[in-house]
């Protein structure tokens, strides 16, 4: 879409206004103020600018223009939102004639797939027994069968196809959907068909079993990557489970089909599969915009718990709460409700443990206790969030009796090695780079200053990941700079969109300009100073290196006159 539109709906809807619409909203000084609607909270954290048409919850961290908004409070998708908001502004919305193509494709690839589900589903009820007695067998219900458009493929290399041409589907298009094989015979044959929807609820791709185990092929045949589906971008169940996900505050995640339809059908509408044991990044980023509480209830042997042990590492670099449910060796969750019953697996969901102390507990697994520490060690080495990773420091120290120095003596260590062994540079602590968030301050409140600025340093003069980050963007958007919340619509990673917002909401600093470009560069030839220096030690013959270390020093000299120059005028 056209971002002069996006531009045009957002300006047409005024922030205030709509988010009143939706919640109760104060007036505080020249800003609104409301208790947080993604989050509970006893006192308003969530501020709302008029004035930069911006919204920033200082608690939750959530923020962002009109267009977040209703998306994160509907549970929407971005196209929806603006149509929403168009209409609510009484605009049109109309497309190129390029984006029309290329929506054309998606939506006719989308449309087979919906044909596809239908014959799928069609071919299950009338001609797939065999397949109906295998779902019998594994008391998967009719109605669930129903509800979740589960099918049947026939042992034949054309029949979805010629299906397809029968129902005026262009030949051409069939070799972009990933349903055919490279000599376009169907992928999918004589096996039960599981349909994968998006958040959404689209279908946009299948996971095919196979009927028999004498058949050739892998258990399961998947989807591949299309115009549509992503592997690892989706989450199965979660276009039904989500408002339940988000009422609840807290979702499971299981591995497989079964597992997720058998905890579906025992009312645990909360829950979705991974589709695997190797939860993605991706999956993490969608299922926390319905909750950010989440149980891992993989299979109980060791491949399981230790996918779940992983997974938890990453969840909770993402800012997310995570517990892991620890089922018995044999078990999976389909088998152990079948066997069990529905009270004891929420038995097991009351008892689930954080992830130092699930690990201590676990007997499955296979390692002793120093085993276990190496691993929740090689997880803090990989949490970035500063946050999350003192929390796990906090956790790991209380669950195995150690101290916080201990424990955070040794990620410090296993950090500089790792440092040392990738060749990075030790930096200052991010707590210190203030003259950085400074300089970035000073641009968004006066976009002429970025002039001045680029003409002396570049993003590498920024050693904070985040306000290097904001930079680029500041390079690539500083047209939009002095129009927040059109810059942040452009902006994909949601970290650094709610950063950019959290600054525009501050006062600049009294700080000159000249001051803060003059300390960044001073710092840069220092830590410049100090790599050539190290590696000077280890190949001190190195002439290049030596002539890089004098011009660094000259470099450094031209700043320390110019200050002198200054304090003398």
């Amino acid at each position: 879409m056209d971002q002069y539109l996006i531009d045009e709906i957002i300006e047409r809807n005024d922030i205030v206004d709509v988010i009143g619409s939706y919640i109760s909203l104060k007036k505080t000084g020249s800003n609104f103020k409301a208790r947080c609607p993604f989050h509970d909270e006893k006192t308003a954290s969530f501020v709302v600018s008029p004035k930069k048409q911006i919204f920033k919850c200082f608690g939750c961290g959530k923020g962002g223009n009109v267009i977040t908004f209703v998306q994160e409070f509907e549970k929407i998708s971005f196209p929806e939102t603006l149509k929403k908001l168009a209409d609510r502004a009484g605009i049109t919305i109309t497309q190129t004639i390029q984006s029309k193509g290329k929506d054309s494709k998606r939506e006719l690839i989308y449309k087979i797939y919906e044909l596809t589900t239908g014959y799928f589903h069609k071919n299950l009820i009338e001609h797939g027994s065999g397949a109906l007695e295998y779902l019998a067998e594994r008391d998967i219900k009719n109605e669930t069968i129903k509800k979740f458009k589960l099918g049947f493929a026939l042992n034949s290399y054309g029949g979805l196809r010629n299906y397809l041409l029968k129902n005026d589907i262009n030949e051409k298009i069939l070799a972009t959907t990933g349903l055919f094989t490279s000599k376009n015979n169907d992928l999918f044959r004589e096996r039960i068909m599981f349909p994968i929807h998006s958040s959404a609820g689209k279908v946009v791709a299948f996971g095919g079993r196979k009927l028999h185990e004498s058949q050739t092929g892998g258990k399961y045949v998947n989807s591949p990557t299309t115009d549509i589906y992503t592997k690892g971008n989706e989450l199965y169940g979660l276009f039904d489970t989500k408002y339940t996900i988000s009422k609840k505050d807290f979702a499971l995640i299981c591995e497989g089909y079964t597992d997720f339809l058998r905890l579906y059908e025992n009312g645990y509408k909360n829950c979705v599969a991974s589709l695997g044991t190797s939860l993605t990044d991706s999956q993490i980023r969608i299922l926390s915009r319905f909750t950010e509480n989440i149980y891992m209830l993989y299979d109980g042997d060791g491949s399981g718990r230790k996918a779940a042990v992983r997974a938890a590492g990453k969840i909770l670099d993402k800012g997310c709460n995570v517990k892991i449910i620890g089922l018995p060796k044999t078990e999976d969750p389909d088998s152990y409700i079948r066997n069990n019953g529905a009270e004891k697996m929420q038995e097991l969901i009351d008892n689930a443990k954080p992830l130092a102390e699930f690990l201590k507990d676990d007997e499955v697994i296979g390692v002793d206790k120093k085993g276990k520490l190496s691993v929740l060690f090689d997880i803090l080495n990989e949490i970035e969030d500063e946050v999350a990773r003192e929390l796990l420091v906090q956790d790991i120290a209380e669950t195995f009796e150690l101290s916080k120095h201990a424990v955070s003596s040794k990620i410090r260590k296993k950090r500089r090695s790792f440092k040392k062994e990738t060749g990075e540079a030790e930096v200052p602590k991010i707590e210190q780079f203030t003259e950085e968030r400074d300089i970035i301050l000073l641009i968004i409140n006066n976009q002429s200053l970025y002039k001045k600025v680029a003409q002396e340093i570049d993003s590498s003069y920024f050693l904070t990941e985040k306000y290097r980050e904001i930079y680029k963007i500041m390079s690539e958007h500083i047209e939009d700079m002095d129009n927040i919340p059109a810059l942040i619509s452009k902006i994909e990673d949601e970290d650094i969109r709610n950063l950019i917002i959290e600054l525009s909401m501050l006062d600049p600093p009294t700080q000159a300009i000249d001051d803060t470009i003059i300390t960044l560069k001073t710092r840069k030839f220092h830590i410049d100073l100090r790599i050539i220096n190290a590696k000077i030690l280890n190949d001190p013959a190195n002439m290049e290196l030596h002539a890089k270390k004098n011009e660094t020093k000259k470099e450094l000299l031209k700043i320390n006159k110019k200050v002198v120059r200054k304090t003398l005028y």
